[in-house]
């Protein structure tokens, strides 16, 4: 175990919780000027689609360069992205769907965010992992 990475994890998950806040916030509190029922999951939406995106950058263009034993990879894919996506809010807040009887909400926040973060993941290696 290296506790350089464990330090780099660290911070890397701190300022990636923190970027997921204001993301989330920000365009929660846009969705929510529409008085839209989903407007928690559109930025938990939002923050997994740019953490998708970022991760998937990250991996398919500079992986080999940022292998090894440096402070890196583990500060941005692990400790960033890991700390700017977020599965438990996103599983929240479809229960919270679902569990106020917006059914068709809930089941649509589960099939759009994850085929998009998969659309995401798929059209950045279409751009840059093949190389």
């Amino acid at each position: 175990m290296n506790w350089g990475h464990g330090v780099a994890i660290f911070i890397g998950g701190g300022l990636g919780s923190v970027a997921r806040w204001i993301v989330g916030s920000g365009v929660s509190k846009l969705a929510a000027l529409s008085g839209s029922v989903v407007a928690g999951a559109v930025g938990v939406l939002v923050s997994n689609v740019l953490a998708t995106l970022s991760l998937a950058i990250l991996i398919f263009t500079q992986a080999e360069k940022l292998s090894g034993d440096n402070f890196w990879m583990p500060l941005l894919a692990i400790g960033f992205c890991g700390g700017f996506s977020t599965f438990s809010t996103f599983s929240l807040d479809t229960f919270k769907l679902i569990q106020s009887g917006n059914l068709i909400w809930g089941i649509l926040n589960i099939v759009v965010s994850v085929l998009t973060c998969l659309a995401v993941a798929w059209a950045v290696y279409l751009v840059w992992g093949k190389s």
